[in-house]
């Protein structure tokens, strides 16, 4: 199994240590999204997927942008007035690394699982059922690519809110209200703040690593977040067509 991962940053998937936005192997930096799905594997089927390395493989954001626009007609999405941008975008994002995932499975000869992270960075003002939509615009892009394991990571508003979940005073209690967060920067109760005042300081992605590294995250407990459940969940169907 190969795993074909793109994030948005450090602070999520990871980074590259070279500059083209592509890597894997010792060229990828580890971050801790990538740290959890190791652990939710390694619960799931009694493997860690970093004791090779080499089966992971990143796309930046901007990779995946170049990659969609590179793609031939048959693959690019009709345009539609009643396509809202953002939709466009992760069903874009999610045909791009489908595609990519495709391509490296014909490279190595093994069967990928590629995970898509985008933060969905709703606010307030924004209509509830905006998180549904960008992740079946995710699920229909990976269908459109005609790949079979894709898997959106979509966390509400932002990923730090799973991570709050695990480090606020009362961990694992009452995560479910975090995923109303706002999703806009410049909000002191924006999820990044709150998580810095959860742990009395800002933590690095190499922190975070260490951290969840020493508090293994609770997968169970962390299910009442409607958008942590589908992730496991997907992760999950996706495991489950490697061994069909």
């Amino acid at each position: 199994m190969i795993l074909v991962l793109s994030g948005e940053g450090t602070t999520d998937f990871g980074a590259c240590s070279n500059a083209l936005g592509q890597c894997s192997g010792e060229e990828f930096i580890i971050g801790p999204l990538t740290l959890l799905i190791s652990q939710i594997v390694a619960r799931l089927n009694g493997h860690s997927i970093l004791d090779n390395q080499d089966s992971l493989y990143y796309r930046s954001e901007a990779n995946i942008r170049s990659k969609a626009k590179s793609l031939p007609g048959r693959l690019q999405p009709a345009r539609s007035k009643k396509k809202e941008f953002e939709t466009g975008y992760f069903f874009g994002n999610a045909v791009a690394l489908g595609v990519i995932a495709k391509e490296l499975e014909a490279q190595t000869g093994q069967k990928a699982i590629a995970v898509l992270h985008r933060d969905c960075d709703s606010t307030r003002s924004t209509h509830a059922g905006a998180w549904a939509i960008k992740r079946k615009s995710m699920i229909d892009g990976f269908r459109f690519s005609q790949f079979g394991r894709g898997v959106p990571l979509l966390p509400k508003p932002t990923s730090e809110v799973w991570w709050l979940c695990a480090a606020k005073p009362q961990p694992y209690q009452h995560c479910l209200q975090l995923e109303d967060l706002p999703g806009n920067v410049e909000s002191p109760n924006h999820p990044k703040n709150k998580l810095d005042e959860a742990f009395g300081e800002h933590k690095s992605a190499t922190e975070l690593c260490e951290w969840l590294e020493n508090n293994p995250f609770d997968i169970s407990r962390a299910e009442a977040m409607p958008s942590f459940k589908e992730f496991k969940a997907d992760l999950n169907n996706a495991l489950d067509e490697l061994t069909t």
